[in-house]
């Protein structure tokens, strides 16, 4: 018999290590769509709702609170429970603001949203012109952005106003700033920028000097 379609399920040991799941507690787990993230640093929107929100105690809570359309993802009301959440989305679950973070050992987490309803911060991963001549940003959630008058380089964090696509702040990468690893082996690790050398950054952080490629840091 020919399989039609893809499988809506994974097994629980193809989930991302990023994310916390009780041990023998599920064979499969939610397969995500695919999206701008990267898979292992990724979890599906129902899952994530689950097992690391703990705001529904079964898959059953979670599609319904989804299908209800009680959840927004940046703003936007989400009705598949597949649909690929990662670091720094801002989650809305009626009306209550959260974001998707990182702990000390690049687990993902929910935090309270601290920037304001429809704020995101995003790293500036490249700059490009439209075929008209104005400059857009390539953004870390894999959005676009056009340039206004504020000066924005590569590698920046900027805030921006979901609602507007107007960008509030710049936070510049440079020596002194705070910033976050988000991926690799140190994702988690948080410092502030002792040098920039080259692709690497050198950072202080409460365990001690430690270096890590400049596209994995992003300025908070």
């Amino acid at each position: 018999m020919v399989k039609h379609g893809e499988s809506k399920h994974v097994k629980r040991s193809a989930v991302t290590s990023r994310v916390v799941i009780p041990r023998k507690k599920y064979k499969y787990y939610f397969r995500p769509l695919p999206s701008s993230h990267k898979k292992q640093y990724s979890i599906a929107l129902a899952g994530f709702l689950r097992d690391i929100m703990k705001i529904a105690s079964n898959a059953r809570e979670a599609n319904f609170l989804i299908k209800q359309g009680y959840v927004k993802v940046d703003g936007k009301t989400i009705k598949d429970r597949k649909r690929e959440i990662g670091f720094g989305d801002l989650i809305s679950v009626k009306g209550k603001n959260f974001k998707v973070w990182l702990d000390e050992r690049g687990k993902l987490i929910s935090v309270p949203d601290d920037e304001g309803a429809g704020k995101k911060k995003l790293k500036v991963i490249s700059k490009h012109y439209d075929k008209g001549g104005v400059q857009i940003l390539s953004l870390s959630d894999g959005s676009n952005v056009k340039m206004d008058e504020k000066n924005v380089s590569v590698n920046d964090s900027i805030i921006i106003d979901l609602n507007t696509k107007k960008i509030e702040k710049v936070l510049p990468m440079e020596q002194g700033k705070e910033i976050i690893i988000f991926m690799g082996k140190n994702a988690g690790k948080v410092g502030r920028i002792r040098e920039i050398a080259d692709r690497e950054v050198e950072l202080e952080t409460k365990e001690g000097k430690i270096k890590a490629n400049i596209d994995s840091c992003m300025v908070l």
